[in-house]
């Protein structure tokens, strides 16, 4: 893989009732400007966050980050370990699946 290759990260968090997913939904309100200003500032070019809206029944969000390149993704996941007690600590009263995948952008049309 290129250094120059684009890659992506594309989590989803599904949770077990609607409140604990409102006050996740909350957090990343208040904290994820802060988190996308440090990330940037390691080749992050794009945080989008997002309620999944289409499995009725269900209570997820989604979270996409995209790099610049695979430097940029590793400096950023160093970043999110470092981050990572305070996001658990903030929200240790949620129950949340956290289902992780890492792409490739193998074609990206805009």
């Amino acid at each position: 893989m290129s250094n120059e290759t684009k890659l992506t990260t594309y989590n989803t968090f599904t949770f077990k009732t609607e409140a604990e997913m409102l006050l996740h939904i909350k957090y990343w309100e208040d904290e994820g400007e802060k988190v996308f200003k440090i990330l940037k500032n390691k080749g992050c070019t794009r945080f989008c966050y997002s309620r999944i809206w289409n499995k009725k029944g269900t209570y997820k969000t989604s979270v996409l980050y995209e790099y610049e390149n695979s430097k940029a993704f590793s400096d950023c996941q160093a970043e999110l370990a470092k981050m990572r007690n305070k996001v658990v600590k903030d929200l240790k009263s949620i129950d949340v699946v956290i289902e992780a995948s890492r792409n490739i952008v193998l074609q990206d049309l805009i």
